[in-house]
């Protein structure tokens, strides 16, 4: 076989692109007996895979299949479950809350519940006038 063939081969067997034909033909050549001494660092890897592909187990194994067939039942129980949750669950329309059927007594609310929500936001707002006392007092170290 052609050196500079083999140089190639090695070169696809490295990015992968070697077919299992090509392999076979780098697994022949180095293990014969003679490599050239530039490729004599594959000759030891083309020779582990030729021996290791040879051996067979020794041992059957025998697979515990049971734990299997108990995780089946446990999805299968659990997909019942959300299934008759889902469609058992009786869901009652409930009336709704706080309607107003004169618009003024609902605006009048409205603003109340608005004003509300408001001082509540003015109460948080007020710790914010530390942070701007800090930026400040940052500022004039930094200048």
């Amino acid at each position: 076989m052609e050196l500079s063939n083999i140089e190639k081969l090695l070169e696809k067997y490295f990015e992968g692109e070697t077919t299992i034909s090509e392999e076979k033909e780098l697994k022949v050549y180095f293990t014969r007996e003679t490599v050239p001494s530039h490729l004599e660092r594959y000759k030891d890897m083309f020779q582990y895979f030729s021996e290791e592909s040879t051996i067979t187990a020794t041992k059957d194994l025998k697979l515990n299949t049971g734990r299997t067939r108990t995780y089946t039942w446990v999805g299968i129980a659990a997909s019942v479950a959300l299934i008759a949750g889902i469609f058992l669950t009786k869901t009652t329309p409930s009336e709704p809350i706080d309607t107003f059927e004169d618009p003024e007594i609902a605006l009048q609310e409205t603003k109340k519940i608005l004003n509300l929500v408001s001082q509540y936001m003015n109460e948080g707002k007020q710790e914010l006038v530390y942070l701007n006392k800090f930026e400040n007092t940052k500022n004039k170290f930094i200048k």
